[in-house]
């Protein structure tokens, strides 16, 4: 019973993972959509290892609140980065005429 659950645990999962790479295929310029993935896979792959490679020490750390400073600190970090993209002009247009709006 627990391997049909898992099986059906794992095609969500599978949707989950592979929707946001899908949908990034779409937009992105086909010339440079090696570049774009590798960004996208790194922005999920690096959070996995700081986690891991933290993990033992936020175990053993006196104050187990450690996490939410953090996550804090990862989450201002992003949103800075955020601030500094900018979209141009001439990507809005080809999405829209893509999409046939």
């Amino acid at each position: 019973m627990l391997f049909i659950l898992m099986a059906v645990v794992g095609i969500g999962w599978a949707a989950v993972v592979s929707l946001p790479f899908a949908i990034m295929s779409e937009v992105v310029d086909q010339g440079r959509m090696g570049f774009f993935m590798g960004l996208f896979n790194l922005s999920v792959v690096l959070p996995q290892l700081v986690a891991s490679g933290l993990g033992g020490f936020i175990e053993h750390a006196a104050d187990k609140n450690i996490i939410y400073i953090i996550s804090a600190g990862s989450l201002g970090i992003s949103a800075f980065l955020w601030l500094l993209v900018k979209e141009s002009k001439s990507i809005n247009a080809a999405v829209v005429n893509s999409s046939g709006h």
